[in-house]
C-alpha cells in the first residue's frame, strides 16, 4: 500500500504520514515491544543521516525535517522496522537459538527488500536522489547510485539494526516463548 501511496502522493509526506500514524497503532495495539523496535531503526536513521544528509538531493521537493532530508529520515527508520517487522513473523520457521542462523536468515530478508525497494524506487517510483546520481549503481538491478561506501553502508544498516537489537536484549514482539 505504501508504495502505490509513494506513486500517487508526496513521496516524503506519505512515510511522514506513515510514521506518525504507527506510533499511537503501536501504542493502542499494545505492541510495546515493538515500539522499541522503531525507536531503535529511528535512532539508527538519525545517526546515519548526521553523516549523509548532504548526500540527499532529491528530483522531487522533499519537506526537511529538523534539518533533515525527511524521505531517507523516515525510508530508514519505516523500512529497518518493516523488515524486522516480517523477520519476527517468520521467526518460528528457523526453530534454533543459534544467533548466526537468525542472522543469516534477517540478512537475507533485509537484502532482498533493501534492494526490491530501491529498485522500484528509482525505476518505477522514478525517486532519485540527484546528488549522488553520477554514480553507478549495483549490477543487475541498477540502483543504489552513490559511492560504494555508502552502497555497503546501505547493505550493513540492516545487520547492525538486527545485532544491535540482539545485544541490547529486544524482545521478538512475536514469539517471546523461543526467543532466548
Amino acid at each position: 500500500i505504501i508504495f502505490i501511496l509513494l506513486a500517487l502522493f508526496e513521496p516524503n509526506l506519505i512515510l511522514i504520514g506513515t510514521y506518525f500514524l504507527l506510533i499511537p497503532y503501536l501504542v493502542l495495539s499494545k505492541r510495546i515491544e515493538a515500539l522499541k523496535y522503531l525507536i531503535l531503526s529511528s535512532i539508527i536513521s538519525l545517526i546515519w543521516l548526521i553523516f549523509a544528509n548532504d548526500l540527499y538531493g532529491y528530483n522531487k521537493e522533499m519537506v526537511l525535517f529538523l534539518g533533515f532530508n525527511s524521505f531517507p529520515l523516515f525510508a530508514w527508520a519505516l523500512g529497518l522496522f518493516s523488515i524486522y517487522m516480517m523477520y519476527a513473523h517468520w521467526y518460528y520457521i528457523l526453530k534454533t537459538r543459534i544467533f548466526i542462523f537468525k542472522f543469516i536468515f534477517f540478512c537475507i530478508i533485509y537484502w532482498i527488500l533493501l534492494l526490491s525497494a530501491e529498485t522500484i524506487g528509482y525505476h518505477v517510483l522514478n525517486i532519485k536522489n540527484l546528488t549522488t546520481s553520477m554514480y553507478l549503481g549495483l549490477p543487475i538491478c541498477d540502483c543504489i547510485h552513490a559511492p560504494v561506501w555508502m552502497q555497503i553502508t546501505y547493505l550493513l544498516l540492516g545487520p547492525v539494526y538486527m545485532i544491535i537489537s540482539y545485544i541490547i536484549g529486544l524482545k521478538n514482539p512475536n514469539y517471546e516463548e523461543i526467543e532466548n
